[in-house]
């Protein structure tokens, strides 16, 4: 009977360490994976906040050598459909109107931009949304969408490029 008892808890105890040793990678693959959503977040809040404060810098700045259409066509974090969705923008607004043109920078969707910069608010990975708002300027978002090509995140949308109306922040 007493090697029959031990038989028994030397098998519950074997049993029990496999199911610890099953738990454990399962967790371990679940720290992996979340490690991994919050790298790829990292990957597209560190695009677009690179590229809407490099374009703050550009506006800020007080001659401008290039034009707007120019500085996206030359930057590398923008998808080609962006920039050809800027340039038919821009180009319909000057037929328009050769003079004021748009009216309003449509990169920002506003005549006026936090000229500190923007930081990320949030962002929804299923859409690849993300709102950025203004430093020392909550008030001010700005919508983005961001598209992976080549393993590179790039800038697809923002403000009234390449984001649908009734996506588009409200003023």
């Amino acid at each position: 009977m007493p090697r029959l008892l031990f038989y028994i808890l030397i098998s519950i105890w074997f049993i029990s360490c496999g199911k610890t040793k099953e738990n454990n990678t399962k967790e371990n693959k679940l720290e992996n994976e979340t490690e991994s959503i919050k790298a790829t977040k990292n990957l597209q809040s560190d695009c677009a906040l690179k590229f809407i404060n490099d374009y703050v810098e550009y506006c800020n700045k007080i001659e401008n050598v290039l034009g707007v259409i120019e500085w996206v066509n030359t930057n590398q974090s923008t998808t080609e459909k962006f920039k050809s969705e800027l340039t038919r923008i821009l180009g319909e607004a000057k037929k328009g109107d050769s003079e004021l043109g748009l009216g309003f920078d449509p990169i920002f969707d506003a005549q006026d931009y936090p000229e500190n910069g923007f930081e990320i608010e949030s962002i929804d990975k299923t859409t690849s949304y993300l709102i950025v708002k203004g430093k020392n300027w909550d008030g001010f978002k700005l919508k983005m969408k961001i598209k992976k090509e080549n393993d590179k995140w790039l800038i697809d949308g923002c403000g009234i490029i390449n984001i649908p109306k009734d996506n588009q922040i409200r003023r």
